[in-house]
Order: structure tokens, then C-alpha cells, then sequence
């Protein structure tokens, strides 16, 4: 009953597959149908143990490999042995095998990726020759759906392209609709004489008579501090508006002189017409690290067309 009430009541139709997964109750797993990747002989042998003491018949996991990413996997010298113990027990069942491609948006490393390609059909093609039914494959992500169709097999994997975010230059990957905003509102407006401070340390100097403004976003809601002192501006009404000073835990404060604006009007950190590149691009990382900084205590709304 509970398996029924987690997929049927709550609207969960697809099966969820769980990455990386350091599994403690056994229990849950198999009652909210959840998927375990399999990414060690040890851990394969746990959940064939554990599917088995609770009765499971046919449980579906995914096998990963390790082509070169590596990060976690099994390597070919483990495969006879994983094979074997999913071969000798009916308490689950290999669903799909994958891998995980290193370098698939680095355009200079193509043989690299072509590599782990390689290995991933000739390591896939020896399990599928030795299980006696139907297992899928799948091996690309973002980069590598578009760059490398020949090997989209049964499945990929779309990540960072799902918000929107490319991850190769404009000539390879048309850009995508940007579908993730962070915004935030105004909630004060002050106008302050040349060589007045603003925020800790007085780290924002004034250079004439300026107008800002205090939004309620800080380094506690992912407002990494390094965004501060002017090194990026966010839009207020279409126009630029540079950070002055250095951000605060819950709050951070923007230039808004000679921009038509009040309190209340919207403030987007990221969106259509601030893209998450530059904030990346700033503290030298990968839009990824941004999405993921959002702290949980930012609002979220989603939208269903």
C-alpha cells in the first residue's frame, strides 16, 4: 500500500532513478520504488541482500560503469563478477547500465570523450551478451545529446540543459530559453551625498551623489559575496544597476541613480536579461554552482504550461 499511495496519490508515474545513492534504509527504498544506482561490487551485493530479506521479486537497478570519468563505477575486470551475482538471484533485475562522459562539452577533448564512448559500447555490449533479457543504455548528457547522437542508445540523460543553461559556444549549441529567474523586490530607496559609504567595512565609496537601493537577497540565499563592490549589476526596469558594497548575509545594496524606480519593483539576479554565465564566469565556475547556491530558503514558484 505504501508503494501505491507514494506513485499513485502524490501524481509519480515515471520511475525515479537515485544517483549516487548511500543507501541506510533498505526499507524505504524498496517501498517508494526508488532506484538505486549501483556503482560498486560491494554495493551490489548489499542490495541483492537487502531486496531479497524484503521480498523482492525482479527490483529494478542500474548498473554504472566507469569509462574514465573516474568518479564511481565498476571497471571491466569487475563485470564477470557483477554479472554472476545478478545472474544467480531473482530479487532484482538489471535495468539499465550507464556511464558518465568527462569531457563531452570540452570541444578540444573529442578524443578523449570518443574514448569513453568506446569503452562504454564494448563494456555494454559484453553484459547485454551475457544477461538473458532486455537492458537499456545510456551514456549522454547535455553536451553529448547534441554533439554525439550516433550514441543516444535507449536513454539520455538531459542536465543543465533542462534550465536552460549551454554549456558549449553559440556556433556549436544554438542558446537555449532560459527558463529559471532569480528575482528579488526593492524595499528601501536612499539618496546619499558624494563620498558617503555604504554597507560593512565602507567598502562602498560613493563618487557623487547617488541613489540606492536595498534588496532583500544575500549571501545566505546564494548571493555569493564576491558579487559585491560593483563586480556584477543586476536589472532594475530593463537597466543596469551595479552592486555598491559588500553583500550582507540577507540583504545587498544596488546603484539605482538616474534608473525610474520604487520600492516594490523587481529585481532579476538572473533571468532572460541577466544571464547565469556571468555570474559563473565571475567567481570562475560553471552555471551549475549558481543554480545550486540558491539556498532552500528562497521562494520557489513553478510554472506548468
Amino acid at each position: 500500500m505504501k508503494r501505491q499511495i507514494c506513485i499513485i496519490d502524490c501524481g509519480i508515474t515515471m520511475p525515479i532513478m537515485v544517483m549516487n545513492p548511500k543507501v541506510l534504509n533498505y526499507r524505504s527504498m524498496f517501498a517508494y520504488q526508488l532506484e538505486p544506482e549501483i556503482y560498486s561490487l560491494e554495493m551490489l551485493e548489499d542490495v541483492v541482500r537487502e531486496a531479497g530479506k524484503n521480498g523482492m521479486q525482479r527490483y529494478p537497478i542500474h548498473l554504472k560503469l566507469d569509462t574514465g570519468m573516474h568518479r564511481t563505477g565498476l571497471i571491466p575486470e569487475e563485470l564477470d563478477k557483477a554479472i554472476h551475482i545478478i545472474s544467480g538471484q531473482n530479487a532484482v533485475k538489471l535495468s539499465s547500465v550507464f556511464s558518465h562522459l568527462a569531457t563531452s562539452d570540452c570541444v578540444d577533448m573529442d578524443d578523449y570523450t570518443l574514448l569513453q564512448l568506446q569503452r562504454f559500447d564494448e563494456m555494454t555490449n559484453y553484459i547485454l551478451g551475457k544477461i538473458p533479457y532486455p537492458v537499456k543504455r545510456h551514456v549522454l548528457n547535455s553536451a553529448g545529446i547534441l554533439r554525439f547522437p550516433e550514441y543516444h542508445y535507449d536513454m539520455a540523460r538531459l542536465g543543465i540543459g533542462l534550465y536552460g543553461a549551454n554549456t558549449l559556444p553559440e556556433d556549436v549549441e544554438k542558446p537555449l530559453s532560459v527558463v529559471s529567474t532569480l528575482r528579488t523586490v526593492i524595499i528601501a530607496i536612499r539618496e546619499w551625498d558624494k563620498e558617503e559609504t555604504v554597507g560593512y567595512g565602507r567598502k562602498g565609496i560613493l563618487h557623487r551623489r547617488s541613489k540606492i537601493a536595498t534588496i532583500p537577497i544575500g549571501y545566505a540565499d546564494g548571493m555569493n559575496r564576491h558579487f559585491g563592490r560593483g563586480n556584477i549589476s543586476v536589472k532594475v526596469n530593463g537597466m543596469d544597476a551595479p552592486t555598491v558594497g559588500n553583500i550582507c548575509m540577507d540583504a545587498c545594496m544596488i546603484d539605482v541613480t538616474g534608473i525610474d524606480c520604487k520600492v516594490g519593483d523587481a529585481v532579476e539576479i538572473f533571468g532572460p536579461h541577466a544571464t547565469v554565465q556571468r555570474l559563473a564566469d565571475l567567481l570562475d565556475t560553471i552555471p551549475y554552482e549558481i543554480l545550486t547556491s540558491v539556498s532552500p530558503r528562497v521562494k520557489r514558484v513553478y510554472y506548468r504550461e
